[in-house]
């Protein structure tokens, strides 16, 4: 149990009701989606690698710290971008 999670569980968690609350059922259904295929493809890497997806992730940025960069700058500007599509609808 000590190794779950926690702070991506309560972050999926925080999201569900926050859309519960708004009546977004859709995307309750989303984000159960979500969480599942997550924790299917988690458990699938650590049975194989040992590592979680972001230790895996974490293993390769010390041997690549510029492409770190690089994937964690296109990742702030994909989340950036979900951001202004669902507040602009373009």
């Amino acid at each position: 149990m000590r190794d779950l999670p926690w702070g991506i569980l309560l972050m999926f968690a925080t999201l569900a009701v926050a859309f519960a609350l708004a009546g977004l059922w859709w995307w309750l259904l989303f984000w159960g989606g979500l969480v599942l295929w997550l924790g299917m493809v988690e458990l699938w890497a650590v049975r194989r690698t040992g590592l979680t997806i972001s230790g895996q992730f974490l293993v390769w940025a010390r041997k690549h710290p510029w492409w770190a960069g690089v994937m964690a700058a296109l990742l702030g500007g994909a989340v950036g971008y979900l951001v202004y599509h669902l507040t602009t609808g373009y």
